[in-house]
């Protein structure tokens, strides 16, 4: 029998789940062959085991308990509806277009320490990925910002957030990332730092 510190944890062997919270089906092992057991829940770290069969010994216990950590990287983070989407702000007409682009410099300077690209023409900024490891995920974060119109004055702001699922990895392999709909801390305040500072009367 399996069972989880959490009561809504889910339970997999091989994949399917078997239970939530805990389980009293059989871990069946093949000969020569392995089952593995992953334990999840949303904002804790996945717990995994493997019983394999080398065909002369097997031992899987008649009942494992497991304590499930919190998720250091769910707990630095908050959920975020403007997580990888499109915001909107309108510039107050007391700015004008060069006063403008200084302020969201300003603003985006204080959050992001390497700016990849910038052309104030265009209106168009992008900056480098910051990263921060934990426990078991990498996250990344970058801001773009691009004009979407001059009259009236708009930019289109948007922050992008992706998780990894292993600590340390590069920020250069894409194909690692997945979009999260959360964000670090952090960068809670900047949305509304772009509205307040963008719209001052």
């Amino acid at each position: 029998m399996i069972t989880a510190s959490e009561q809504d944890a889910q339970i997999f062997v091989n994949g399917r789940p078997i239970g939530s919270g805990s389980s009293a089906d059989i871990i069946k092992v093949k000969k020569h062959a392995c089952s593995f057991i992953q334990v999840e829940k949303i904002g804790f770290l996945s717990e995994n085991l493997s019983y394999c069969y080398n065909g002369t010994n097997l031992f899987t216990p008649k009942e494992k308990f497991i304590v499930l950590k919190r998720d250091d990287a769910y707990d630095a983070s908050i959920k975020n509806d403007y997580a990888n989407k499109d915001f909107e702000q309108e510039v107050s007409k007391k700015y004008s277009e060069t006063e403008a682009w200084k302020i969201i410099s300003q603003i985006v300077t204080n959050y992001f320490d390497i700016i990849e690209m910038a052309d104030k023409e265009t209106g168009y900024m992008k900056t480098s990925w910051q990263s921060r490891s934990f426990t078991q995920k990498t996250i990344r974060t970058r801001i773009i910002v691009k004009q979407s119109s001059s009259s009236p004055l708009k930019y289109k702001i948007k922050i992008i957030s992706e998780y990894a699922n292993k600590p340390e990895q590069s920020v250069k392999d894409d194909e690692k990332f997945k979009e999260w709909d959360r964000i670090l801390k952090k960068y809670d305040g900047l949305i509304t730092e772009f509205q307040t500072r963008l719209s001052s009367k």
